[in-house]
């Protein structure tokens, strides 16, 4: 089979290995589509010491059952199965209390063992019993159902922030996770402001997403455009969807009195300590979330979500066959595309 192999810093290869063989209690998927997340950009850009080894990066992947091992009775040759990243430890105290995203032994798809950038993917008996699988919903494609995993995240942080239908959300950042939180809080029923330092990114949204309302942060002063729009009130909810240490300063600044800040992006290490306007925060009665995964039930949500046809995925998607994977890191690193989809198999199963 074709896989991808990270080996170091911007060191990868497509490698011909041996089909992993199907042992007790474990699964073999035939990949259909893989997305690349922006951590594995990161992996690819920047080393990390699980590229380092030669591993399968991947963990947005979407195909079919080809293989059942011994001890396997809820799967089946032929079942259409969608994944998303993480494999939990299910006996630490976060997990014990179903807060499964902040395991203590958290394991990633991709990381810790290999991941969906390739033909065949294993599914061992740990990612089975611990990790996130679900069946993908009939009539669901499964180059859409490799989107799910991305959408969980977005889905965690507007249930976090109880966000309802006609509330006005600004979103800074408007890449593909960006995107994400407009597609999801069009489908709430929200007003989404989108603010950018990048025209570009700002006229792709309003050409292909139809967002209405955009603010261009190199031209103009978001706190003062936001207060506009919202007629000197603020917006209800703002979302740092970008990795930027002043897009979180600012964000306070953006929200009306009680208004809700969601912390979604990280930012880089040395950006971490953040000067914030505490009296602020303090008294106009400001909360601010910390968002960084989700709950496993939040990866049926978004499949169910995207079959219903609310998100609007084809426009995400730019398509790359596996050979060419390295072409779709760069143009990640690049912003020229939303959401990077791998397609193995000579996209056979699409």
């Amino acid at each position: 089979m074709k896989a991808v192999r990270f080996e170091g810093k911007e060191k990868m290869s497509v490698a011909e290995l041996p089909v992993p063989e199907c042992g007790d209690g474990e699964v073999l998927l035939k990949v259909a589509a893989c997305g690349i997340c922006g951590g594995d950009a990161r992996s690819f850009f920047s080393g990390d010491r699980f590229a380092s080894q030669g591993r399968i990066p991947g963990h947005e992947a979407a195909g079919v059952v080809v293989g059942v091992g011994q001890g396997v009775s809820t799967w089946r040759t032929g079942d259409r199965v969608a994944l998303a990243a993480e494999v939990h430890c299910h006996q630490c105290w976060y997990c014990r209390r179903e807060l499964f995203q902040l395991c203590a032994d958290l394991k990633i798809l991709g990381k810790h063992m290999d991941g969906g950038l390739a033909d065949y993917m294993l599914l061992t008996r740990a990612i089975l019993e611990r990790g996130v699988v679900n069946r993908v919903p009939a009539g669901l494609s499964l180059l859409h159902a490799a989107v799910s995993e991305p959408i969980c995240s977005v889905l965690a942080s507007h249930e976090e922030l109880g966000i309802e239908a006609g509330e006005t959300v600004a979103v800074i950042g408007s890449g593909p996770m960006g995107i994400l939180h407009f597609e999801l809080l069009r489908a709430r029923d929200a007003k989404t402001i989108l603010i950018d330092l990048s025209a570009g990114r700002l006229e792709r949204a309003r050409r292909d997403f139809g967002a209405a309302w955009t603010i261009d942060a190199s031209k103009e002063d978001p706190v003062a455009r936001v207060g506009e729009i919202t007629g000197g009130i603020g917006a209800d909810v703002a979302i740092t969807a970008a990795p930027s240490a002043a897009a979180v300063a600012q964000s306070i600044r953006l929200v009306r009195k009680r208004g809700r800040i969601g912390l979604f992006g990280g930012v880089p290490a040395d950006q971490a300590q953040v000067a914030l306007d505490v009296n602020r925060i303090h008294y106009d009665e400001l909360r601010m979330l910390g968002n960084f995964s989700y709950h496993p039930r939040r990866h049926r949500e978004a499949l169910e979500l995207l079959a219903s046809g609310r998100i609007r995925c084809e426009r995400l998607i730019t398509r790359y066959p596996i050979e060419e994977t390295g072409k779709g890191l760069y143009d990640i690193r690049d912003g020229k595309v939303l959401k990077a989809l791998v397609i193995p198999n000579n996209g056979e199963l699409l």
